[in-house]
């Protein structure tokens, strides 16, 4: 301190000095109840109990008698008694105030945003006094601190509103914002404030010196907002803290929840693993496997590759007679376990009908009837289906909307295709079918049958297989065995579709005459 101002200081009258000194050791003792009470603050570990320690505060530090902290309920537009001391718990009950324009003092104190003393109020009109008979009071807004300015929040971009860039972060306290209507009612603004987001007002604070006279200072004043301040804080902290403490709870036990829902489906997706593998096996044991490989009348090759565990397709030789046998191949709309389950039904339903029947027509046309009546299903199936002759060397088939057959000519390379008209079966009664013929010479005449999952995959240009690759490779593979034609067909086929996943199981069954 330089010598001037001792100078000064030295002609201040002595009164003085002693006022300042006084003044100084005040603040510097409300300072330290501030700091004493921010350590009690934070030693708290519930909402209530930090509460109930700011109302004591008021009793302790500011002499007020009574205090009640009261909550905004938004959906009820009012104020409501949530905590307090020194006042019975039976005349809190009647203390729930309006947040309109009628409520009073107290929500005047929130909406202007600052602490309002009354004295002497009106018994007619002012609950307190009326139900507590309080001569004087104090209500002081308990504010949470924002984040962002409501312009912010709202999205807002009318420059010409007083809250626009204004330091003032409560635009609610600010008269005439957000538009300013002069035709709607108080009530109606204070209702706009209240349910917008920028609305931080957590509730208000109701304060009164019940059996004391001392009068009310303006050190009363400003320790009382300080504390109001630290307590808003606090609660903001508490409430931050709680609310991530309860979404970590929460988080947790979503974990937990979900790591025993991921057990279960570890272990229905076992199940169900297990089920498609007993499918598979039963679906395997449904085809001819290597029993077909070779016979006095004919060689044969096959391969059925199912784009799932199970699949749709059908394929087989079988004999009728002495002098016959079947030819089929079947395809089941989709795969999966339920085509397969359908494709099972019409290979029994075939063995059943083909010992009776020697026509392919005739048979397919009873299946397709019994389909109909009796398993009503939304699934189709196309067939192809011969019966060789091989004392007469002929082949009689019908086709029910299959693709076609390839039937080549060993000697020339000459390729043509089997298919006669005929709706695909299980869907309509009448399926429009014919029978048709073809003669075979026994060493000189293959058979090349298919599924459409062969000639309908894509490659990465979205381009299909199709019909014509077929027909050139089957003529290419004339020289093989009817198992290495097969394998150079599938080959041919992969490499086309360059890696791309099978969308649809692939059937491919390849017959030499003998």
């Amino acid at each position: 301190m330089d010598e001037k101002t001792n100078d000064s200081m030295r002609q201040l009258p002595e009164q003085d000095l002693l006022s300042q000194n006084e003044m100084l050791k005040s603040q510097l003792f409300n300072s330290a109840l501030l700091n004493e009470l921010v350590k009690v603050l934070h030693s708290r570990t519930d909402l209530d109990g930090i509460v109930k320690t700011v109302l004591l505060s008021f009793q302790d530090l500011v002499d007020f008698d009574r205090a009640i902290l009261f909550k905004v309920n938004a959906e009820e537009f009012r104020l409501e008694p949530t905590n307090w001391v020194g006042v019975d718990d039976a005349d809190t009950q009647k203390l729930s105030v309006p947040l309109g324009f009628d409520g009073g003092d107290i929500t005047d104190a929130i909406f202007l945003n600052k602490h309002i003393f009354v004295y002497e109020p009106d018994p007619t009109y002012d609950v307190f006094s009326r139900e507590l008979q309080a001569r004087s009071y104090i209500v002081a807004p308990l504010l949470r601190k924002p984040t962002r300015k409501c312009y912010e929040i709202r999205g807002c971009e009318n420059k010409s509103c007083r809250c626009y860039g204004s330091v003032n972060p409560y635009c609610w306290s600010a008269a005439h914002s957000c538009g300013g209507d002069q035709n709607v009612s108080e009530d109606d603004k204070r209702r706009f404030c209240v349910a917008c987001p920028a609305f931080s007002a957590k509730g208000v604070f109701w304060l009164d010196r019940k059996n004391s006279e001392a009068p009310i200072t303006s050190d009363n004043i400003t320790f009382l907002t300080n504390i109001i301040t630290l307590a808003g804080l606090v609660f903001d902290n508490f409430s931050m803290m709680n609310a991530l403490d309860e979404a970590n709870h929460g988080l947790t036990n979503a974990n937990e929840k979900l790591r025993t829902v991921n057990y279960e489906l570890e272990i229905a997706q076992a199940n169900i693993r297990t089920d498609l593998e007993h499918a598979r096996s039963i679906q395997q044991k449904l085809l001819p496997q290597d029993k077909m490989t070779s016979d006095r009348y004919y060689n044969t090759g096959s391969c059925y590759l199912a784009a799932n565990s199970v699949g749709g397709d059908y394929y087989d030789l079988f004999n009728i007679s002495d002098d016959a046998y079947g030819v089929i191949v079947a395809d089941v709309s989709g795969h999966g376990v339920a085509s397969a389950l359908i494709m099972s039904m019409f290979k029994v339903l075939l063995k059943i009908y083909s010992r009776k029947e020697t026509s392919p027509q005739k048979t397919l046309e009873q299946i397709n009837e019994l389909f109909i009546s009796e398993v009503a299903t939304e699934h189709f199936v196309t067939v192809f289906y011969a019966i060789v002759n091989v004392t007469k060397q002929k082949i009689r088939y019908s086709s029910a909307g299959h693709c076609p057959i390839l039937y080549l000519h060993k000697p020339t390379g000459n390729c043509v295709t089997l298919k006669t008209d005929g709706l695909f079966l299980g869907v309509f009664p009448d399926m429009f079918m014919r029978e048709k013929e073809a003669d075979y010479i026994s060493g000189e005449h293959r058979m090349v049958l298919y599924t459409d999952g062969l000639t309908e995959a894509v490659n990465a240009k979205n381009e299909m297989y199709g019909m014509e690759r077929l027909k050139s490779i089957a003529t290419h593979t004339l020289t093989l065995s009817p198992g290495n034609a097969v394998q150079a067909i599938l080959e041919h086929q992969k490499k086309f579709c360059e890696k791309q996943q099978q969308e649809d199981d692939i059937t491919l069954l390849v017959i030499d005459f003998k």
